[in-house]
């Protein structure tokens, strides 16, 4: 503005900051007012600066003003740094944490600007909720340029990769919002591995389990599956009862690790003993790497894991035993009970359980054609022939005279389909109403006493003879 009395020229205008400012004029009449402008951009803090005006009067006077400008740059700005149980994890995996175990977060929110922020907030993404620790150390409810503030959250670790967010926001002296966020990782590990063990290819968990002859050879199969979510290394298997499982095959890629989701294979043998055995796998793995599709580098845990097993067989000895008996007599040999001849014959057959497993399908014949029929014995009437149980069985028929032998025959079929049998043979002599006592015929011993005797003893001898013709000699 030109205050004085005389029009003024050469008007120039200086700004110390910037230099020379153009003006749309360069003459000034008494009492006029122009407006020269131009622009910069703002930069942070205190900013001052002074425009300076000068002119010429008529005389060539030089005259000049000077006028003082000052602005404060707003640099607002907000930063967040989170970390999980004390690793600034930015980048997967992040540190390994067993899962159910407790998670730590920490929120370390800093004003890196000029000028105080209000409202400050910090929120995380998955839902856990960040409480304010300590760090207004003035307590004005600013977070001051330079002021650092500390929220915590904690939770239990869940398995697999897990990558949560903390977003920290404030409002500037210009009532603009900054906001900051920041990323922290953990591999959550859950580390498992199962073993299921198979006698003779039956899960036998539970005894009796298999059945098995003795003698018979056994077959053990181990299956061995990682069903954690990391590998496994120094895979070790091993049997309560002394057989050596070895490996078969599972490592599909061939690196000594048992990968998730693997199942390796083993296999031993043996040969079945008698009675009921049991034997309990043990398998045991060290924890190796997490493995994830972003993780950006693996490395040992060290952790073991181990999981167990029972198998069962019994090992069972098949008998069956047969006694056959002609009148009550257990006549094995010739020539056996005498019986005369037309009287009736009674067989008994005793078939014994004489194992210590069940044999079905009894089936007892004679090579005679006699039919023995059943009697009794199978007290819990399940038709099995159990250990140690007793049946019995009868035949009947006429004695036939001379000797007369009939066998006994018992078969059935064992709890793995093997079929198990015994014989036993009886004898009887058919004898007629002659006298039997020497063998030699009634005319023949009164020819005999006759010689000897005269004819009176003759007379007498067949005379005793006849009263004992039914006695046994």
């Amino acid at each position: 503005t030109n205050g004085g009395n005389v029009p003024l020229q050469d008007v120039t205008l200086v700004d110390d900051q910037i230099g020379v400012v153009a003006c749309p004029t360069t003459v000034i009449a008494v009492g006029e007012t122009i407006t020269c402008e131009t622009t910069g951009t703002v930069t942070a803090g205190l900013y001052a600066n002074i425009g300076t005006a000068t002119g010429l009067s008529s005389a060539e006077a030089l005259v000049e003003a000077t006028d003082p400008s000052h602005y404060f740059g707003v640099d607002a700005s907000i930063d967040i740094e989170k970390a999980t149980n004390g690793d600034d994890a930015d980048v997967p995996t992040g540190p390994d944490i067993e899962v159910g175990a407790p998670v730590v977060w920490t929120y370390v929110v800093t004003n890196p600007g000029n000028v105080p922020l209000a409202n400050v907030t910090v929120t995380d993404d998955q839902g856990v909720v960040p409480v304010f620790i300590d760090g207004d150390v003035n307590g004005d409810a600013l977070l001051d340029p330079g002021e650092i503030w500390i929220y915590e959250a904690s939770g239990t670790a869940v398995a697999g990769q897990y990558v949560n967010s903390g977003t920290a926001t404030g409002v500037d002296p210009l009532e603009l919002v900054v906001e900051a966020t920041d990323p922290s990782h953990y591999f959550g590990i859950d580390a498992s591995i199962d073993i299921e063990k198979a006698t003779n290819a039956e899960d036998a968990d539970a005894a009796p389990g298999v059945q098995i002859a003795v003698g018979e050879q056994v077959t053990w199969t181990y299956i061995v599956t990682n069903t954690g979510n990391v590998a496994l290394s120094d895979i070790v298997l091993v049997d309560d009862q002394g057989v050596a499982p070895s490996f078969i095959d599972g490592d599909v890629n061939d690196d000594g690790l048992l990968d998730i989701g693997e199942t390796w294979t083993y296999e031993a043998t043996g040969f079945a003993i008698t009675g009921q055995y049991t034997n309990l796998a043990t398998v045991t793995g060290v924890v190796t790497a997490p493995e994830d599709a972003t993780a950006a580098t693996t490395f040992a845990i060290g952790d073991t894991v181990s999981d167990q097993d029972l198998s069962n067989y019994f090992g069972f000895v098949a008998g069956i035993d047969v006694e056959k008996s002609t009148n009550g007599v257990d006549a094995d040999v010739a020539p056996g009970v005498e019986i005369p001849s037309g009287d009736t014959v009674t067989w008994i057959y005793v078939v014994t359980n004489v194992g210590d497993s069940a044999i079905a399908d009894i089936v007892l014949v004679d090579d005679q054609g006699e039919v023995p029929v059943f009697i009794g014995g199978d007290t819990n009437g399940d038709t099995i022939l159990d250990p140690d149980e007793i049946w019995t069985f009868e035949a009947g028929g006429t004695a036939k005279e001379g000797q007369y032998t009939n066998v006994a025959t018992v078969t059935g079929i064992d709890v793995v389909g093997g079929t198990v049998a015994d014989v036993d043979p009886s004898n009887y002599t058919g004898v007629s109403d002659g006298l039997p006592a020497t063998g030699i015929e009634a005319g023949a011993l009164a020819l005999i006493a006759l010689i000897l005797l005269g004819g009176g003893a003759v007379l007498l001898g067949i005379t005793r003879s006849r009263s004992r013709k039914k006695e046994k000699p």
